[in-house]
């Protein structure tokens, strides 16, 4: 053995053996800390305590004027502890924030003198302790002032950011608590990355964005991480390793993404996983049923799709809430989760989930709440159901069970609650749920024909929906009960009676009805009324409700004036729409309303409301949605709306407005329709403001302008439609390399647009370069605004050669329409990179040349519309590649030569090509000569050739990077001349993966 290497053995055991020295020290501090009260506080650390207390400020209404009695023994005080040498370990001021909401700051927060002579603290809790005015320095300091500490918490202490990664100086830190500090920002990527000692991790609710180093997971301590509320917080599951200590994995509501980890096997002791509302996809991991200690797993409000884990009785014994809903989750549903033993919560509501349930014994004693509704499960209601002795809420809304059910069978679950079922025909009789009281009754297309008698015995009932059923005549009087709060009668022929409950009487005097039942006056926070054939004026009876949030009266027969005490009401929602209301009282001047404050929903869309705009509604602060389209109002759109700062959607389509004020324009605003009026002039300059904006309708106006490049500033713009107004000029800007990300409908038909169709133009369509693949789910633009539920996107655009208005837009649909402009060359060979179109219309333009053969890489074109152009040459015959192409127009053209036979080509009639003299073949009559070639077979897809992929990767490269595109192009030049074999047939092989996997994704789409 060399002596150097023997030097260095002994240095290395002589190093180990003072580290464990030391860190046995620490420990004996720390397991002495529970002794501190029996030992005298050492001089430096009253020093040190009295110096805090002098730098703490209590609210002046505070009963904790001062902490400590400074005459006595600080290891004694509350929310201190010491060690056997006096100092102190522990300091915990989070019991200075009282019930009443007082709490403490430091006035002059210079952590680092204030905690120099408390170094042996291993414990420092300062929860509700305001020290803002420290900034960010206070991750520095404290790692530098207290490196011994092994519990930090700092929850809602008015922390700012960023998070530093000093903290990985705390070698010994056990628990780290830095929730409700809403200004935390970003995470560095070495946050915490040597902290092998860490168990507890708390960042829920710190206005954290970035991205999340996921090597934190994989500490091998770490027992407990909360990132919850943290909405602009993205970051992936890394692979998990065997030994993990995570029992509690809890992510709610970030913007963590991607698919879980088959790895997640591996969390053997793993109790809570919350991943709800975030934006997860794929299929869920079958061997989360193998997680034999989970209690409570929420998955819900992702993107998941495929079949639910078989959790069994044995497997998840200790399974209390299973809440899987709104996800893509498919296929039978089996009825063993049902008897999960310690199940309380099941929630699968809002999936796909299909077929009959199946009969089930050992019904779960536990289960309270069932939640199956918005699926497509159908058959007979499994009479097992029925026997779940401790069911509250069940709800089995919106799927396709089959009738007829009994509402007698309920009889013996006495302590259910809420009941609701649809679509199903429901018996009943005056006993019907006779001994059991409800809360809530929703029983919607249930064909009722009349109200039931059984609700005569519901004394408790708070909200009752009998909307879409078949009943006829007034809405009898002993439904009115002094409980109930919401009542949807909506799609019934009902009327209101003119029975004593309309009247305002004191709340303590009884009524009497016609029954000679005594009750009392309702007071309604929710009444829906649509659809219910309401004629005359405005129900007066409504009058009285003051306590209404929730009012929807939309297509019925009113009319006349909407009177002004509708506004005294403490109203949220508001719905007239599809009435006949020809006058707004009350808003005739410009006053403030005393609704101003609540209202967040108003629509007024389809009455006959005229003259100028009500500018009252621009004192509404909390304004959310405002729908005031197709009435008959006029003039200008005031720039008062630009100053309703919660205002997200406005849609004031179909009227008569001639200009929109240069200031009009909400920074908020998400949505925007000012479609069919008569706007003229320039568009405003300040929409470029509104960098939330996904929706941009201007389509039907006289608008006149050049085409606003500026609005590529709208990073989340997805629909742009500019159609049927007078922009004229080139589109697309040469001279910047700004993108459209997100933009997946494009209408700029009937205007004026001159030039080509530019390669920079089409580069820079990058939203429509990702082919449906790249989605998760199918989403819906809209499906993110806060209107309730009720609020449905839409757009009218033209597709398949008709004008088409879509209620709903799917995230999947993909829209170019440059028609009916003055457009001339040929088309960009960069088309291809467009991947994800699904209709494409370029008709009545001046293009020319051959049409290109690239346009079949647009394998999901589904509409393609060249008609009306100066197109010359043969028909490409790699168009019979577009297997999904439903409708296809060349008409009016100079084609030639014989049509391309074959796949979708067979489907499309002789008015695709007519106006072309020189085509032939079929579908037409016109044959051709023999001397005409028939087209060229398309090549195979394993037959492209190699320069293809390369050109294709030149192209969605220059979109993006200068450089990258000279690297590309060098590439592809010493590629075409060198020729090598083994290289090109490996690119040849990666295409035809590529493909395979792309044509299989496809298919399951279709299907």
């Amino acid at each position: 053995m060399h002596p150097i290497n023997l030097s260095h053995r002994v240095l290395l055991f002589l190093y180990l053996f003072l580290v464990s020295l030391y860190q046995a020290s620490i420990a004996s501090s720390l397991s002495t800390a529970p002794k501190a009260a029996h030992h005298r506080c050492r001089d430096d650390q009253r020093s040190a305590f009295a110096q805090l207390q002098e730098n703490l400020e209590f609210q002046v209404s505070s009963s904790k004027a001062e902490l400590w009695d400074l005459k006595t023994d600080c290891c004694s005080w509350e929310g201190v502890a010491c060690n056997d040498a006096g100092h102190a370990t522990r300091l915990d001021l989070s019991f200075a924030y009282d019930e009443y909401g007082d709490s403490i700051s430091l006035k002059k927060p210079n952590l680092g003198m204030l905690f120099q002579n408390l170094s042996f603290l291993v414990e420092l809790n300062l929860d509700n302790v305001n020290i803002s005015a420290q900034g960010s320095n206070w991750c520095e300091v404290i790692s530098h002032v207290l490196p011994n500490l092994r519990v930090l918490s700092l929850s809602a202490s008015s922390l700012s950011g960023p998070l530093c990664s000093s903290l990985s100086k705390l070698h010994f830190l056990s628990e780290l608590h830095l929730d409700s500090n809403y200004e935390l920002s970003s995470i560095p990527p070495s946050f915490l990355a040597n902290s092998s000692n860490l168990e507890t991790l708390d960042l829920s609710y710190c206005g954290l964005n970035g991205s999340f180093p996921n090597n934190i997971f994989l500490l091998p301590k770490l027992q407990y991480i909360d990132l919850s509320e943290n909405s602009l917080l993205s970051g992936q599951f890394p692979e998990f390793s065997l030994n993990s200590s995570i029992q509690h994995l809890l992510l709610k509501n970030t913007s963590f993404s991607g698919n879980i980890p088959l790895s997640i096997s591996n969390l053997k002791s793993l109790k809570e996983l919350d991943l709800s509302r975030c934006k997860f996809y794929g299929a869920i991991p079958q061997s989360l049923a193998n997680l034999t200690q989970l209690e409570y797993l929420d998955l819900s409000f992702n993107s998941f799709n495929g079949s639910i884990p078989p959790f069994q009785r044995d497997g998840v014994a200790n399974l209390s809430s299973l809440s899987l809903e709104h996800n893509q989750l498919n296929g039978i549903l089996n009825s063993s989760l049902f008897t999960l033993p310690s199940l309380q919560i099941l929630d699968l509501s809002s999936n796909q989930l299909s077929g009959q349930l199946d009969e089930f014994s050992d019904a779960s004693s536990s289960l309270l709440i069932l939640e199956l509704s918005f699926n497509n499960l159908s058959g007979s209601i499994p009479r097992s159901i029925f026997n779940l002795p401790s069911l509250i809420e069940l709800n089995l809304l919106y799927n396709k069970f089959s009738g007829p059910l009994k509402l007698g069978d309920f009889k013996n679950q006495r302590d259910l609650e809420f009941l609701a079922l649809s679509d199903v025909s429901v018996e009943s009789d005056n006993r019907s749920l006779s001994d059991v009281q409800l809360a809530t009754l929703y029983l919607p297309s249930c064909n009722f024909t009349e109200f039931p008698n059984f609700l005569k015995t519901q004394n408790t009932l708070t909200g009752l929906d009998l909307s879409n059923n078949r009943i006829q005549g007034y809405v009898p009087s002993w439904i009115w009960k002094s409980t109930l709060t919401t009542l949807y009668l909506s799609g019934n022929p009902v009327g209101f009676p003119k029975t004593p409950p309309f009247v305002k009487v004191n709340h303590s005097t009884p009524i009497y009805n016609e029954d000679g039942v005594s009750s009392f006056p309702m007071t309604l926070t929710n009444l829906g009324m649509s659809s219910c054939n309401i004629t005359g004026s405005f129900p007066e009876f409504i009058k009285n409700q003051e306590t209404l949030v929730f009012l929807d009266l939309s297509d019925n027969k009113l009319g006349g004036q909407i009177p002004k005490w509708i506004w005294n009401m403490s109203l949220k929602y508001l719905n007239l729409s599809w009435n006949k209301f020809d006058f707004l009282d009350q808003f005739s001047n410009p006053i403030s309303l005393p609704y101003s404050d609540t209202l967040i929903t108003l629509d007024l869309h389809a009455n006959q409301l005229p003259g100028s705009f009500p500018k009252a509604i621009c004192n509404c602060s909390q304004l959310t949605l405002l729908d005031m389209s197709h009435n008959q109002l006029r003039r200008e759109i005031p720039d008062c709306l630009g100053k309703v700062p919660t205002l997200t959607v406005l849609n004031l389509q179909g009227n008569n407005f001639d200009s929109i004020s240069s200031y009009a324009i909400a920074s908020n605003l998400l949505s925007l329709k000012i479609s069919d009026n008569k706007v003229e002039g320039k568009l405003p300059s300040s929409l470029a403001n509104c960098s939330k904006l996904e929706v941009l309708d201007l389509g039907g106006n006289m608008i006149r302008d050049t085409f606003p490049v500026w609005l590529e500033k709208l990073p989340a713009l997805k629909i742009l439609v500019l159609q049927a107004n007078k922009f004229y000029g080139p589109i697309g800007n040469r001279g910047t390399a700004t993108t459209w990300p997100m933009l997946h409908v494009m209408d700029l038909s009937s205007n004026e647009f001159t030039g080509n169709l530019s390669k920079e133009f089409v580069q820079s369509l990058v939203g429509m370069q990702l082919t449906s693949n790249n989605e998760s789910r199918a989403r819906y633009v809209g499906e993110n605004y806060y209107m309730n539920g009720r609020y449905k996107e839409s757009v009218t655009i033209t597709n398949k050669g008709q004008k088409m208005h879509m209620d709903r837009i799917i995230t999947l649909f993909t829209c170019l329409d440059l028609s009916n402009n003055s457009f001339h060359g040929e088309i960009p060979e960069e088309i291809r990179i467009l991947k994800s179109l699904k209709v494409l219309t370029l008709s009545h333009n001046n293009f020319l040349g051959q049409i290109p053969s690239s346009l079949s890489d647009l394998r999901e074109l589904e509409s393609l519309d060249l008609s009306s152009n100066l197109f010359s040459g043969e028909i490409p015959p790699q168009l019979l590649r577009l297997t999904f192409l439903a409708v296809m127009n060349l008409s009016y053209n100079h084609l030639e030569g014989r049509i391309p036979q074959g796949n979708q080509f067979f489907t499309f009639p002789n008015s695709s090509y007519e106006g072309n003299p020189r085509l032939c073949g079929p579908p037409l009559t016109r044959k051709c000569n023999p001397e005409v070639n028939e087209p060229a077979t398309p090549p195979a897809d394993h037959e492209d050739s190699w320069t293809e992929y390369i050109l294709d990767w030149k192209i969605v490269g220059m979109g993006y990077a200068s450089g990258i595109v000279i690297g590309f192009s060098v590439g592809y030049t010493i590629l075409s001349e060198m020729r090598i074999k083994w290289f090109t047939d490996l690119i040849r092989l990666a295409g035809n993966k590529e493909r395979w996997f792309n044509q299989g994704q496809r298919g399951l789409q279709r299907w």
